[in-house]
């Protein structure tokens, strides 16, 4: 076994030795309080039959909530808080039962009739709002790792070798284009005021004058 292997086979090991000491512990302990939970099942005016059943229903409640704050571990504090305080208040009835069972004292008959038929009810009911709260925060976790894995996915699209070049618009191909040669014309005719294109020049004598030449029209030399 290398280096590298060894802690985390330890890591593994210890985790399992504590799982199951806890899972022999918790059953134990289920089969120690049953007495003190049945006699007060019986106390309050339960069937033999179903006072039976009782204790099952602390048992029950106990693996649910010890799974839920596992679940919850990295939930927000409100379903940490619910998880933590259903445990202990299951642990603290328990823990009740069996030390008015040890001490040899009993519940008066109406708190004990009341508390036996309301008891279902109310794990029932923590029991659906942990299973809920579970949810919620399964929920919470998928669409995080959903949105931390949009991105990654994205990058990976853009840079994925052989991908299609994206399409030119018409309004990029004409931009890139080269810009047509210039028209003398048009040079003339914006220079000109009157927006007249001027006629073919006729050839110039030189041995006119620089002035007529420029501004009159050539006339024929003298004889």
């Amino acid at each position: 076994m290398s280096a590298q292997t060894t802690p985390g086979a330890l890591r593994i090991l210890a985790l399992t030795a504590v799982g199951v000491g806890l899972a022999a512990l918790a059953a134990a302990t289920f089969v120690l309080s049953y007495p003190g939970i049945h006699v007060l099942a019986l106390q309050a005016g339960v069937t033999p039959r179903l006072a039976r059943g009782y204790p099952l229903l602390i048992d029950a409640m106990l693996v649910i909530v010890l799974a839920a704050v596992l679940a919850l571990r990295g939930a927000d504090l409100p379903s940490k808080l619910l998880a933590w305080t259903t445990l202990l208040a299951v642990l603290a009835a328990a823990a009740a039962a069996d030390a008015l069972h040890a001490a040899g004292r009993r519940l008066p008959d109406h708190v004990a009739a009341v508390t036996a038929a309301v008891l279902p009810w109310v794990l029932v009911f923590l029991a659906f709002a942990l299973l809920l709260t579970m949810l919620r925060h399964l929920r919470m976790r998928s669409r995080l790792a959903a949105t931390r894995s949009q991105p990654a996915r994205g990058s990976d699209d853009q840079a994925a070798p052989g991908s299609p070049a994206p399409e030119l618009s018409a309004l990029d191909l004409s931009e890139d284009a080269e810009p047509a040669p210039d028209d003398p014309s048009s040079d003339e005719t914006a220079n000109d005021p009157g927006g007249q294109v001027p006629g073919p020049r006729e050839p110039e004598d030189p041995d006119m004058p620089v002035f007529h030449r420029m501004w009159s029209a050539p006339a024929p030399p003298e004889p």
